[in-house]
């Protein structure tokens, strides 16, 4: 297998193409990584949630980072990582354009409102969360079969 690091083109190219990603936060002390829907667009991520564990440790914790894949085979992969910082998107006078462009991103993906949505019926008359994280590092690495080894 040859191993290789992207380029942050690359890595942007591909947080655009794809709409599925896990999201890593500090939940009492503890590593806790949740699938979640998102849109990229222009160096920006994009993604929303109802109230519960993810947004209570985000907001006390605003460090995150997400991770997305594309594997092919288990030669052939690509992985990117960002780290950032979580903003909330409220829909108020300060956040309310970021927030719209938010929610127009993310409601062009079919069921773009998955997982997020699915909660008990606890949730019921909860209001979504929109938000942001803020890009501080970006990486990713794309590995693919290495010809020489597999013809042998």
């Amino acid at each position: 297998m040859n191993l290789r690091d992207m380029t942050r083109q690359e890595c942007e190219t591909m947080l655009s193409v794809n709409q599925i990603g896990h999201l890593g936060c500090i939940c009492d002390e503890r590593p806790y990584v949740v699938p979640i829907r998102y849109a990229f667009r222009d160096g920006a991520f994009y993604s929303f949630s109802l109230p519960g564990k993810k947004i209570d440790s985000l907001r006390l914790n605003p460090h995150a980072c997400v991770q997305i894949e594309q594997l092919v085979t288990p030669d052939e992969w690509q992985s990117v990582l960002l780290e950032g910082r979580y903003q909330e998107l409220p829909d108020d006078e300060k956040w309310h354009d970021e927030h719209m462009y938010a929610w127009s991103l993310l409601q062009q993906r079919a069921n773009w409102w998955e997982p997020g949505m699915y909660k008990s019926t606890d949730a019921v008359g909860l209001t979504p969360v929109f938000y942001s994280i803020q890009i501080e590092v970006i990486s990713g690495r794309h590995a693919t079969r290495d010809l020489i080894a597999s013809t042998s």
